[in-house]
C-alpha cells in the first residue's frame, strides 16, 4: 500500500563544536626537536625551525603541510654551517632566510651565529653572513626584509658586547652595523625581531636602559632607528614596576603593541606605546591562571591581538590568548596540557580564521609540536545549485568559532554586497537569469574574517512536471493483472475501483496513477484470475509532458538541483507518436531533487 501526502523532514543540525585545536606535527628528535621559533605560511605549507634535533642535533629547517602531511627536513645543521636556529624564517619567492644563534665563525666559543638561506625544496643552502663578535654575535631574532636588504639584531657582540642592529643584502653583501648598543640606551635584543615602517625600524632590548649598571641589568627599552643607522632614540625605558624585559612588537598605525614581564602579578603584561614614545599603557596584566610569561610576537587582526604565553593556564603549560587593542575582551583560546604541547616560545601566524604556532615542549616525546587553532572556520560552505526561473533559492553556511559575535555578509559576483543579507541564510525569491552567478559569504568574528568558496547559481527555464504514484507490477510474463485502488479502508467492505488492467511483458512493469488532483492518501492492490498473487513495488515518478510534431524526437535531460551546474545527464530520447505525450522519470524516487530540460533532437 502507498500513502500519499506524507512529508519527509530532514533536519540539518548545526555544527556543535568543530574540533578547533590540532597537533599538526609532534617532533621526535631525529626529525627536529624544540621548535622555539614561529612559522611562515605559503599556501598550505608551513616552514619553520627547531633549535635542536636533526642528524647532528644542531637543529633543522623543516616544512609540513597544514593538514600534517608532507613533513620534511630541508636542512639539518652541522655546527660549522650554523647551529641552533631560534628565530622564524622569512620567505622570498622560493627561498627561505633565517638565523642561527651559534655556529659559523670560530671567533666565539660555539660560533657567533649565521644568516643563512635555503630553498623551499631543501636545495641551495648557503651561509650569507658568519658573525665574528665585533660585528655582532648570537642573532636570536628573525629578520625583516625590505627590497633586497635584511635587517636584524644580535644578542651580543658589537662595540660594548651589548648587541647590535645590522643590515645585510640577500646575497650576503653589504653587511653593516646600524646600531651598537651601549647598555644605557639598551642591551641585548633577544627574541624580539624588528618592525619596519617606511625607513624606520622599531624594536626592543631585553636589558639596559636608564637603570643599566652592567651585564644583565636594566629592564629593557623600546627603540627606533632609521635604516641608514641615523635617528636612534629610546621610546620607552622600562622601570620594572610598569613592565620589564620587553619582547616583540607589532605596529598598527602609529601605535606599537608588545609583551613583557612584570605587571601587577609578576606574570607579564601586554603594553602599547606610540611611535613617538607617548601614550604608554599596560593593556593586560597576566595573573597566571590566564597565562604567564607572554612570548615574543603578537599578531594583529582588525582590532584584536593574538599571542601566546609560555606558562600559566589551566595546566600551567601555557596558553594561546586574544585581547582587543584597547585592553578589553581578553580570553584564553587554548590552554596547553603537555601531551598536546607545552611552553610556546614564539608568536603565531594567522591565515583566514586559523592560527598556527609551535610549542617548545610537549607532544608525543616532549620534543615540541606544530599546532593549528581554528578560531573561525566554515564547517559547511554554501552549495552550488541550479534553479528554475521564478522559484526560490536558499544558500546557507555553517561555521565554528571560539567566541560570540559571529557576523555574516553575503556577496554576489565577489564584490557586490547583497543588501540585508547578514545572517547564515541567503534567501532569493523568484530568481531570474540575471541573478545567475557566484555567491560568497564573509564571516567575521574575533577580529578575523573568512570567506567561503564561491557557490554558483544557474537559472534555467522551468519545465512542467508533477509527482505521480508509480506502481511497479511483477508477475509471470503474459499475466493479465488487475490494478485497483481505494482512498480509505475505513468501510466494512472497501469499494475498490479499477485503475487499469495490464498484460505484463517479460519483466516488471510500471503503471501510473494520473488522477488529478491526487487525494491525501490512496491504497492499491493487484490481482489476477487463476494465477499467483502479483507483487507490488510502490514509488513515485516524475511526469513530464512532451510536445512536438509527430515523428520528431525530444531529449530529456536532468540535473541535480544541488551540485555542479554543468552536470547534465541524459535520461532518454523520445520519438513522439502524438503531438503531446507523457514521459515518466521512474529513476528519480529517493534521489536528490532533479530539474529537467527538454531538447529537440533532429
Amino acid at each position: 500500500m502507498l500513502r500519499l501526502g506524507v512529508a519527509l523532514a530532514l533536519t540539518l543540525a548545526t555544527a556543535a563544536s568543530a574540533q578547533t585545536y590540532t597537533v599538526v606535527k609532534s617532533f621526535t628528535g631525529s626529525d627536529g626537536s624544540y621548535p622555539v621559533a614561529g612559522l611562515v605560511l605559503a599556501g598550505s605549507t608551513l616552514y619553520g625551525t627547531t633549535a635542536e634535533g636533526g642528524s647532528s642535533d644542531y637543529g633543522v629547517v623543516f616544512k609540513v603541510n597544514t593538514d600534517g602531511s608532507g613533513y620534511a627536513v630541508l636542512k639539518s645543521f652541522t655546527g660549522s654551517d650554523g647551529a641552533e636556529p631560534n628565530a622564524g624564517l622569512v620567505l622570498a619567492g622560493s627561498t627561505l632566510y633565517g638565523t642561527t644563534i651559534y655556529g659559523g665563525s670560530s671567533a666565539c666559543l660555539l660560533g657567533c651565529g649565521t644568516v643563512f638561506k635555503v630553498n623551499t625544496d631543501g636545495s641551495g643552502y648557503a651561509v650569507l653572513r658568519s658573525f665574528t663578535g665585533s660585528d655582532g654575535a648570537g642573532p636570536w631574532a628573525g629578520l625583516v626584509l625590505a627590497g633586497s636588504t635584511f635587517y636584524g639584531t644580535t644578542f651580543g657582540g658589537g662595540s660594548s658586547n651589548c648587541g647590535v642592529v645590522f643590515k645585510v643584502n640577500t646575497d650576503g653583501s653589504g653587511y653593516a652595523v646600524l646600531k651598537s648598543f651601549t647598555g644605557s640606551d639598551g642591551a641585548n635584543p633577544q627574541q624580539a625581531g624588528l618592525v619596519l615602517a617606511g625607513s624606520t625600524l622599531y624594536g626592543t632590548t631585553l636589558y639596559g636602559g636608564s637603570s643599566w649598571s652592567g651585564v644583565g641589568s636594566g629592564f629593557g627599552v623600546v627603540f627606533k632607528v632609521n635604516t641608514d643607522g641615523s635617528g636612534y632614540a629610546v621610546l620607552r625605558t622600562f622601570t620594572g614596576s610598569d613592565a620589564r624585559y620587553p619582547a616583540g612588537l607589532v605596529l598598527a598605525g602609529s601605535t606599537l603593541y608588545g609583551t613583557g614581564g612584570g605587571g601587577s602579578s609578576g606574570c607579564g603584561v601586554i603594553f602599547k606605546v606610540n611611535t613617538d614614545g607617548s601614550g604608554y599603557a599596560v593593556l593586560k596584566s597576566f595573573t597566571g591562571g590566564d597565562g604567564a610569561s607572554p612570548c615574543a610576537g603578537l599578531v594583529l587582526a582588525g582590532s584584536t591581538l593574538y599571542g601566546t604565553a609560555s606558562q600559566g593556564g589551566s595546566a600551567g603549560d601555557g596558553v594561546v590568548f586574544k585581547v582587543n587593542t584597547d585592553g578589553s575582551g581578553y580570553a584564553v583560546l587554548k590552554s596547553f596540557t603537555g601531551s598536546d604541547g607545552s611552553d610556546p616560545q614564539a608568536g603565531l601566524v594567522l591565515a583566514g580564521g586559523t592560527l598556527y604556532g609551535t610549542t617548545d615542549g610537549g607532544g608525543d616525546l616532549y620534543a615540541g609540536v606544530v599546532f593549528s587553532l581554528a578560531c573561525l572556520s566554515i564547517t559547511t560552505p554554501p552549495f552550488t545549485q541550479t534553479a528554475e526561473a521564478g522559484t526560490a533559492v536558499r544558500f546557507w553556511v555553517q561555521a565554528a568559532t571560539l567566541g560570540p559575535g559571529l557576523a555574516y555578509q553575503w556577496f554576489f559576483g565577489g564584490t557586490n554586497a547583497v543588501v540585508g543579507a547578514t545572517n547564515a541564510f541567503l534567501d532569493l525569491t523568484s530568481v531570474q537569469p540575471v541573478q545567475a552567478g557566484a555567491y560568497t559569504v564573509v564571516l567575521t568574528n574575533l577580529g578575523l574574517a573568512v570567506t567561503s568558496a564561491p557557490a554558483l547559481l544557474s537559472v534555467i527555464p522551468p519545465v512542467e512536471r508533477r509527482l505521480v504514484p508509480a506502481v511497479g507490477l511483477t508477475g509471470g510474463a503474459g499475466s493479465f493483472l488487475h490494478l485497483e485502488y481505494v482512498d480509505s479502508l475505513g468501510a466494512a467492505v472497501p469499494q475498490w475501483l479499477s485503475l487499469t488492467n495490464a498484460t505484463l511483458s517479460s519483466g516488471p512493469q510500471f503503471c501510473f496513477d494520473l488522477s488529478q488532483p491526487l487525494p491525501a492518501q490512496r491504497f492499491f492492490r493487484a490481482w489476477q484470475t487463476n494465477g499467483p498473487r502479483p507483487a507490488l513495488d510502490m514509488s513515485f515518478a516524475t511526469e513530464i509532458p512532451l510536445t512536438g510534431a509527430i515523428g520528431s524526437s525530444v531529449r530529456v535531460d536532468y540535473i541535480n538541483a544541488i551540485g555542479p551546474t554543468n552536470a547534465w545527464v541524459t535520461l532518454d530520447t523520445v520519438l513522439l507518436t502524438n503531438t503531446t505525450q507523457l514521459y515518466f522519470d521512474v529513476t528519480a524516487f529517493r534521489q536528490p531533487t532533479r530539474l529537467y530540460r527538454l531538447v529537440a533532437s533532429p
